[in-house]
């Protein structure tokens, strides 16, 4: 992360019953150094243990010549395992075979359970898309006990590619993206030119924000899109916000609308949407809990759509507070 105005490699656990941050001093490696400081790397929990890759790191010999905005930079395709296990926590560098993805940043890496509940039951690490000098689509596994690294080849008609997007697996051994920058077809200026070098109203022509939705069949290798219907209620474009699955819920909240600026702050959504991943159940009989003479108490299973609703929640700070920008 960047932690005033520099790149931090500091690690730290929210102790969530008492709601008390602590930071923690993890062990380095046996075989190397511990993981440089980054920021757009992924952070997957397998497990006790927490799958670390790629993300953006100084490349400065002195950084305190530079500022974060202004800093050389270094992308990483680096593999670090963080054993929760051990007290303290012990930092590990797992041996790999296959040909690994290449450096990136602002990508999505989830965990898929293979065959789930069954004695043939296997983990992946699934990582798609991220940056490097543009955006990328391309879709990597790692097998989780083999620790081996394949590309697999996939049917169907991928999503755009894109950074800072989310992905969660979701019902079906569905992997579901969402979001994030993707390139503005509708700009084909400046298209050998990497965006390091480019300003940043060139920049503001030749990106945007999506709210397009994909679906990658873990089973099949194949990709499925979505298009909205006319009219369909659905999340406004954005990137660098969240995602959660919650049984076979996908929620996403907040994130931000590419270049759109309120004063001198980039304007943050506020909203709350999920999106069911699957048919939910037929819903059930009503029942009656009680009864007046004006009134009746039932309680019944909702219907639902299955597609994107929105969710009403209290804002827990004002968009205009530092918080949200």
């Amino acid at each position: 992360m960047i932690e005033y105005g520099k790149y931090s490699g500091d690690l730290y656990e929210l102790q969530a019953t008492k709601w008390e941050w602590k930071k923690l001093r993890p062990k380095p490696p046996r075989n190397g150094p511990p993981p440089c400081p980054r920021l757009g790397h992924s952070f997957t929990l397998v497990g006790k243990k927490i799958y670390l890759f790629g993300g953006l790191c100084n490349a400065a010999p002195d950084p305190k010549s530079h500022t974060a905005r202004f800093m050389p930079f270094r992308y990483l395709n680096d593999l670090y395992v963080l054993d929760i296990s051990k007290n303290p926590h012990q930092w590990e560098i797992p041996e790999t075979t296959g040909t690994p993805p290449g450096p990136r940043e602002s990508h999505t890496a989830v965990l898929w359970k293979k065959n789930e509940g069954t004695p043939e039951q296997k983990e992946f690490l699934v990582l798609y898309g991220g940056m490097m000098g543009s955006r990328l689509g391309d879709l990597w596994m790692l097998d989780l006990e083999s620790m081996a690294w394949q590309k697999p080849i996939v049917s169907g008609v991928p999503p755009v590619p894109r950074s800072l997007h989310t992905a969660v697996i979701g019902a079906g051994n569905k992997m579901f993206i969402f979001g994030g920058w993707i390139r503005d077809e509708r700009a084909k200026s400046n298209e050998n030119v990497a965006d390091t070098e480019k300003d940043l109203s060139v920049l503001q022509k030749e990106w945007m924000c999506t709210n397009s939705l994909g679906a990658f069949d873990l089973e099949k290798l194949h990709w499925d899109s979505y298009k909205y219907d006319e009219g369909e209620a659905a999340p406004e474009p954005r990137a660098g916000h969240c995602a959660a699955i919650v049984h076979n819920r996908m929620y996403v909240w907040s994130g931000r609308d590419g270049y759109k600026k309120s004063v001198d702050a980039q304007v943050c959504c506020p909203d709350m949407w999920f999106l069911e991943t699957a048919k939910p159940a037929a819903p059930g009989k009503v029942q009656l809990l009680r009864a007046s003479t004006n009134s009746l108490d039932v309680h019944w299973v909702t219907t639902l759509t299955g597609k994107f609703s929105q969710h009403e929640y209290a804002c827990p700070c004002p968009l205009s507070s530092a918080a949200c920008t």
